[in-house]
């Protein structure tokens, strides 16, 4: 049985069953409310359930993407026929690989012509930030971005998008907007060089006690220096000692090598596949 989500605890509950697979979906809850607004990551939260337990919880969001988790993939037809009913084109797919795939394999058998620009089956990561350890350092070229730093995040921001053939948001003033939303919460970080930012990574959602990294670049005439690492390393201990986080999670591309080596290098493991399809 598929109803509007109108208990927030109770599908918050079950999210946090799944939470290394479900930050979005959590945090967007949390955020942006049940219900659709103007905000592009808001849409209309849903839940089915199972002799009044609920199974899954998904929404299609104002840009396009699903968010779904649920207790199997038994779930496929009807979290994409409840989206569909929604007054958005679905354009991505992004969450756990066993549930999202599957409804967008079965949306492509509908769609056939549905090509999406960015495919990926991504590795899933996850680093406890234990108290003790002594591995997450502040570096002192590395800080916190701030307001002020957008002329300099956004040229990076663009090649990192160009480089993976991710779509992006060309309107300037929402990207300003929710950069600066971003700094407020200090969850952008950066490494400089004198004045010039040359690598930058960030949390593209955060609970109370998990950070979800993303973001991650350095350009290509700048890479294979370490300016990544120590970011990360940075951007740990701050995940840690300033918003309390106990874990850190992250996903990459199964052909992005040097990725996977700079994360297992820092001692992130592997824990499973996540989707992230976008168009």
């Amino acid at each position: 049985m598929i109803e509007l989500l109108n208990d927030v605890p109770q599908a918050t509950t079950f999210l946090k069953r799944y939470e290394e697979t479900s930050q979005f979906l959590i945090n967007n809850l949390r955020d942006r409310g049940p219900v659709v607004t103007d905000d592009p990551y808001s849409g209309n939260f849903k839940v089915i359930k199972d002799n009044n337990r609920i199974v899954a919880v998904f929404y299609l969001a104002r840009c396009g993407n699903i968010y779904a988790q649920a207790e199997s993939a038994q779930f496929t037809a009807l979290i994409l026929e409840a989206c569909k009913s929604e007054p958005f084109p679905i354009k991505g797919f992004i969450g756990a690989w066993t549930i999202l795939s599957p409804i967008f394999e079965k949306f492509c058998s509908e769609n056939p012509h549905f090509k999406p620009s960015y495919n990926s089956k991504e590795i899933l990561y996850r680093l406890p930030l234990a108290s003790n350890d002594s591995r997450f350092k502040q570096h002192t070229q590395v800080r916190l971005l701030g307001e002020s730093d957008f002329d300099a995040w956004l040229p990076l921001r663009n090649v990192y998008v160009e480089e993976l053939h991710l779509t992006g948001d060309s309107n300037i003033e929402q990207l300003k907007s929710r950069f600066e939303r971003s700094t407020k919460n200090q969850t952008w970080w950066g490494f400089f060089d004198d004045e010039e930012l040359i690598s930058i990574a960030g949390l593209n959602s955060k609970s109370e006690e998990i950070g979800q990294v993303g973001g991650v670049f350095t350009p290509m005439e700048k890479r294979m220096r370490g300016y990544s690492k120590a970011t990360m390393l940075h951007l740990l201990k701050d995940c840690r000692d300033l918003h309390g986080h106990t874990k850190s999670i992250l996903f990459t591309g199964e052909t992005d090598i040097p990725a996977q080596k700079l994360y297992e290098s820092i001692g992130y493991e592997r824990i499973g596949n996540f989707a992230l399809i976008l168009s």
